[in-house]
Parts: structure tokens; C-alpha cells; sequence
């Protein structure tokens, strides 16, 4: 269940379409998640993604599926970390972020919106939803869409071609997640 899960939610990141993704993993009794996280990092981190638990209960984990490298990338753009600082973020390299994003996480009961980052949307997207409230965007997705609307609509529909394509891959047992990603060439 949890690689299905995996596939169905992060085939984007696996293909290298997109930086990052999240899903929530519901834990079945006898569920070790953490070592499941721990063995999909052993077969994906060769090539470029890991793993994270960014919060865990006894029934649920929220699972962040991440191409560090690109993250990493992201984060070094001044406008980025300007936007970071003022939510308490100090240190810019991708663990580090990731870390701080997980305190936040750990003491809210919402979603910091600066998440969206994170995944890898438009730092633009970012800041107009937060700008507007979560209002008067342009396009809905798999992120609300501020500026760039014709780019990223079609951006949408590789995120869902890729999807189809991958889940179908895996649920006939053709591909492995291993075969399914894509190597990081960064």
C-alpha cells in the first residue's frame, strides 16, 4: 500500500517533473512506517529523492517525497530566501529547511503556506495565494495559479499524463519504483 501510495501521488517527482510532493499514509497495525521510509531511501536516494516524515500520529504520516538537489536549487534564489526569513527560517540548505519546516508543522494545526515552495510551485504562485488569501487566482490545479497561467496549465497535464502512465506501470507489476524514477542529472 504505501508504494502504491508513493506512486499515485509523487509520479511527478519520480520522472523528475517536479520537485517535490507530499501524501498521507494511512498506518495499518504492524506498519513500521519509519522502516519503510528507510527502505524506499535506500533504493531512491542513488537516484536523487528522498523521504521524509514531516509529521506522524499513531493512525497517520504525512510523507514528503523531495529531489533534494533541486530543492536545493530553489533555495538559493534571493527572492526564496527573503520570503523564508520571514517565517523563521534561518539556514537555507534543504535539510536544514526541511527541518524547520517540520517544528512548524509539529505546532500548528494548519499547513504553513510557505509549504508550497517546498513543492516546488512557482515562487510567484506562492506569494499570491498568500497575498490573496487563497483569492482571485487565475487557475486552479494542483496549486493555485497567480501568474503563468498557460505555462503551468500545460504543466498540469504532464503532472497527470505522468500519473496515469506511472500508476498504470506499477499497478500491472511491470515496473518497480526503482524502474519507474528517474535518475537526478544535477
Amino acid at each position: 500500500m504505501f508504494d502504491q501510495k508513493l506512486v499515485e501521488h509523487c509520479s511527478a517527482v519520480l520522472a523528475g517533473l517536479k520537485t517535490a510532493n507530499l501524501f498521507s499514509y494511512t498506518v495499518d497495525p504492524g506498519d513500521d512506517v519509519r522502516q519503510l521510509v528507510t527502505d524506499r531511501n535506500r533504493t531512491l536516494n542513488p537516484k536523487g529523492i528522498t523521504l521524509f516524515i514531516l509529521k506522524e500520529t499513531n493512525q497517520n504520516a504525512l510523507i514528503y517525497v523531495c529531489r533534494p538537489g533541486r530543492l536545493q536549487a530553489d533555495f538559493q534564489r534571493e527572492c526564496v530566501k527573503g520570503f523564508l526569513k520571514n517565517y523563521g527560517y534561518r539556514e537555507f540548505t534543504a535539510e536544514k529547511a526541511i527541518d524547520t519546516l517540520k517544528k512548524r508543522l509539529a505546532n500548528s494545526d494548519r499547513f504553513p503556506h510557505e509549504i508550497g515552495l517546498f513543492l516546488g510551485y512557482p515562487y510567484c504562485d506562492v506569494k499570491g495565494f498568500i497575498d490573496n488569501n487563497g483569492k482571485n487566482c487565475r487557475a486552479c490545479g494542483f496549486w493555485k495559479v497567480y501568474e503563468n497561467e498557460t505555462e503551468t496549465l500545460k504543466l498540469f497535464q504532464k503532472f497527470i499524463k505522468c500519473r496515469e502512465v506511472y500508476t498504470r506501470l506499477f499497478h500491472y507489476r511491470q515496473r518497480s519504483i526503482q524502474q519507474l524514477t528517474v535518475a537526478a542529472c544535477e
